[in-house]
């Protein structure tokens, strides 16, 4: 792999603990002894290795006159300004007020840099504890050693946040790279639900390179949203763990509209009784983009639950490639995991690969999985044009409908809506090509 981020990471905050410095240091000596991935790498394959190339790549620099108020109008969200963090080149920009009442509560909601200094002992018992089991351990470390920025979510025991949390990163000029890095901690019986938004402000190169660590406690329920609309000429390397201890619920779900070339590994632990875990992804991938996208269902405990469902709509040249493994560890009995993934094929020239699988190592298990890849239904666009809708409509009406279905099972109708706002701006514009 060829990068240009040869130099040392910078030096940060002195207020900064001492383990994460330390930290940050071990993990850049660690990114240049790992070895690049190769053909030969299992967890590769299929990716496009060339794509690994970043020379002449530099960490994203902070920009004076940012326009908060006009890239927010562009943008689809929520309309409101409670709970609001916005980033800009891996700079904190601005942050809505927490209601006082949650701040007594014990609720924290702040940028990673501020929170490693008010919270340390806290972050240091969860801060970036998981491996990369997926094949990206060099990129994980990387962002380890020179991420500047962040965000840190902490929902005391009880504590249940009504409304959803919106955070925003803005990637800004040619060639610049950022290191993202969300830890989001939901307590015992706690209630949480975060969107997160990533862009880019212009239509530059640029490389995001992120991790996202999601811990939810006992009989606690998290929801995490991740849309992605970079510039199609970037790069996105993003890294999700999700711990779901006994009796919680984690909905995890990502949406890719931008980026030229994107590698996705998304890992759920299911590590107490009565865990379950949602991974839900919707990819609409044109022209000559490619996503590649791997997930691990990881059932360690008995009685836990896991649901997979990735849906690719692939127009153009695109290329879509899936590779999920349930694994089942021994004692793990009474394990209910399924898995997902279907590709609705929009051309002759793109190419979908699936490769999902299994590894079961305990009793008295319900596993299943499987993926489909079809062009549009003949019947369906009969049907349709048949009551005087033209063809190009009608083929947005039934990729629609095939992404529509996951977009609900969010059970939020306030997110499901931004969702389908972004799919409806980016089905218009394909249509009028």
């Amino acid at each position: 792999m060829s990068l240009s981020l040869l130099d040392s990471p910078s030096s940060l905050n002195s207020g900064l603990p001492e383990w994460y410095l330390q930290l940050r240091k071990t993990a850049w000596s660690e990114f240049l002894e790992i070895p690049s991935p190769n053909r030969k790498d299992e967890n590769w394959r299929f990716a496009n290795i060339k794509k690994l190339s970043y020379e002449g790549v530099n960490d994203a620099q902070s920009i004076d006159g940012f326009d908060i108020d006009q890239h927010l109008s562009e943008s689809v969200h929520l309309n409101s300004d409670n709970n609001r963090m916005i980033f800009n080149n891996d700079t904190f920009l601005y942050q809505s007020p927490s209601k006082d009442d949650l701040i007594d509560k014990g609720f924290i909601f702040k940028p990673l840099s501020q929170a490693l200094i008010d919270h340390g002992t806290l972050i240091e018992s969860y801060f970036m504890k998981e491996k990369s089991r997926l094949g990206s351990q060099k990129f994980y470390k990387l962002n380890q050693a020179r991420q500047k920025e962040g965000y840190f979510i902490y929902v005391p025991e009880g504590l249940e946040i009504d409304e959803p949390i919106e955070v925003f990163h803005w990637l800004s000029g040619k060639d610049s790279a950022i290191f993202p890095y969300s830890l989001i901690i939901t307590d015992k019986k706690s209630n949480l639900t975060v969107a997160e938004y990533v862009a880019s402000s212009d239509d530059q190169f640029g490389l995001v390179c992120g991790v996202s660590d999601l811990i939810a406690e006992d009989d606690s329920t998290l929801t995490y949203v991740r849309t992605q609309n970079l510039s199609e000429k970037a790069h996105s390397i993003q890294s999700s763990n999700v711990l779901s201890h006994r009796n919680s619920k984690v909905k995890n779900f990502s949406l890719n509209l931008g980026c030229d070339w994107l590698r996705h590994e998304s890992i759920s632990r299911l590590m107490g009784d009565g865990a379950s875990s949602e991974m839900i992804s919707v990819s609409v991938p044109e022209k000559n983009q490619e996503f590649d996208m791997r997930t691990l269902q990881l059932h360690e405990h008995p009685n836990t639950s896991s649901d997979l469902l990735y849906k690719n709509a692939l127009y153009d040249q695109s290329k879509t490639t899936f590779a999920g493994m349930i694994k089942v560890e021994e004692g793990a009995h009474q394990t209910d995991a399924y898995q997902t993934c279907r590709n609705l094929l929009m051309s002759d020239k793109c190419e979908a690969n699936s490769m999902p699988g299994l590894e079961i190592n305990a009793d008295q298990v319900k596993c299943s999985h499987g993926s489909t890849s079809n062009p549009v239904a003949e019947e369906e666009l009969f049907y349709l044009m048949s009551r005087g809708i033209q063809e190009p409509v009608s083929r947005q009406l039934v990729t629609f409908g095939f992404v529509k279905d996951a977009v609900d099972r969010l059970n939020n109708d306030k997110l499901e809506e931004v969702i389908l706002k972004k799919l409806e701006r980016r089905f218009n514009r394909i249509g009028l090509r």
